[in-house]
């Protein structure tokens, strides 16, 4: 179960890749970095979540598996 500061640390993490790390890509993002854009948009959902007390270990489990997906895709675009 994550506490209160983890949830805020995870939150400043999110924030900070969807805002300030964005990709260098001009025009449209590919498909490729769009599904994973959309990873960090569902890590939201799932932080919000166990912010909100709802099934806390499931969610959970979930956001974690999102953001190592997220992170392992990251580096593998090299974004």
């Amino acid at each position: 179960m994550m506490k209160k500061q983890e949830i805020k640390n995870e939150w400043e993490k999110l924030i900070f890749e969807s805002t300030r790390n964005k990709p260098n890509v001009e025009g449209v993002y590919p498909p490729s970095i769009v599904r994973n854009r959309e990873l960090l948009l569902f890590g939201q959902v799932e932080l919000g979540k166990i912010e909100a007390g709802k099934n806390i270990n499931f969610h959970t489990e979930i956001y974690q598996t999102i953001m190592k997906h997220y992170f392992q895709q990251k580096k593998c675009l090299k974004i």
